[in-house]
């Protein structure tokens, strides 16, 4: 039996939200045989890292990571999945992308909050820019429904 997909990108922010879209790809990873790859990425761009509260945040951001990802194991365990999972920082959008390349992902699976289009004007989506910049194909899982 050959594989339709080998390795499956889901992206995390470990809000509740997100558990829909890492459902779909542990799924998608258990019926393909794939392995399933849950990355969190820290966007650190909107702190000062010559703050005094550095340490602090950087240990909640990393705690909140940890809980997101854990998410993921617990699912892919649960279905027998095969799974790595990758705790980063930089852009969110740019690393989702370049891990998926890096692993030659057959897929990257985002959730989508379904902001109307002005909110997505001015706050911009990481799923939007995964869509728009991935080579590899993205299935965008709508969270609001």
């Amino acid at each position: 039996m050959s594989k339709v997909y080998s390795n499956i990108v889901v992206a995390t922010d470990g809000t509740e939200y997100v558990k829909k879209a890492v459902d779909y790809a542990v799924d998608i990873s258990k019926m393909s045989g794939a392995k399933l790859h849950g990355i969190y990425v820290t966007d650190i761009s909107t702190i000062s890292p010559t703050s005094t509260e550095w340490v602090l945040v950087s240990e909640n951001l990393k705690a909140e990571s940890d809980e997101a990802l854990s998410y993921i194991r617990k699912k892919a365990e649960e279905s027998n999945v095969e799974v790595e999972l990758v705790n980063t920082e930089g852009n969110p959008a740019n690393e989702v992308i370049k891990y998926a390349k890096n692993i030659k992902a057959d897929m990257i699976v985002v959730g989508a909050a379904g902001k109307k289009a002005v909110e997505r004007l001015l706050l911009g989506s990481v799923s939007e820019k995964i869509v728009r910049n991935s080579e590899i194909p993205v299935l965008v899982v709508r969270l609001n429904h």
